[in-house]
């Protein structure tokens, strides 16, 4: 299987320099997992290396809210509530898939790795399409409004 060289797609660009950098780099931690999971399938890998970059996507994700929230409420966005909603929501999908991973990690030592890796595989194939999905819908909304709220500035 040919994997991307990159995930990132020029129309996730919001116009918000921080906003758009952040973004571009939890897709490199997208691929990174896909990568990993893909060198997994052919030679053995240290599976915590993996482990290591789900975290780092979590991690990465209470972050680019944080930047993404304070934003939102500098530029006085209206539905504010509802987008933080919507991150609330990635992050306890993000922690079920978290417990998903190292339930699967455990049995691997018992059934092998490949149901951890199918797992792996999927998590990073929902991480990612989420992030696309809420990038080109719900960001681009906020996107606009802090356009505009720019423009009235001037």
């Amino acid at each position: 299987m040919d994997m991307p060289v990159n995930l990132w797609k020029p129309e996730y660009l919001l116009d918000i320099d921080i906003i758009d950098e952040q973004h571009k780099s939890f897709f490199d931690l997208c691929l990174n997992s896909a990568m990993l999971c893909e060198a997994a399938r052919t030679k053995p890998i240290q599976l915590h290396d993996l482990i290591h970059v789900i975290f780092n996507m979590r991690a990465y994700a209470f972050k680019h809210f944080y930047t993404e929230e304070t934003l939102l409420l500098k530029y006085g966005y209206p539905r504010i509530y509802g987008h933080a909603s919507l991150h609330d929501i990635f992050l306890r999908t993000l922690q079920e898939f978290t417990a998903e991973l190292h339930e699967h990690l455990a049995k691997a030592q018992t059934a092998g790795p490949e149901a951890f890796l199918a797992n792996a595989t999927r998590v990073n194939d929902d991480l990612t399409n989420w992030w696309g999905e809420h990038i080109l819908t719900a960001d681009q909304d906020y996107a606009r409004h802090i356009r505009e709220r720019k423009g009235q500035k001037t």
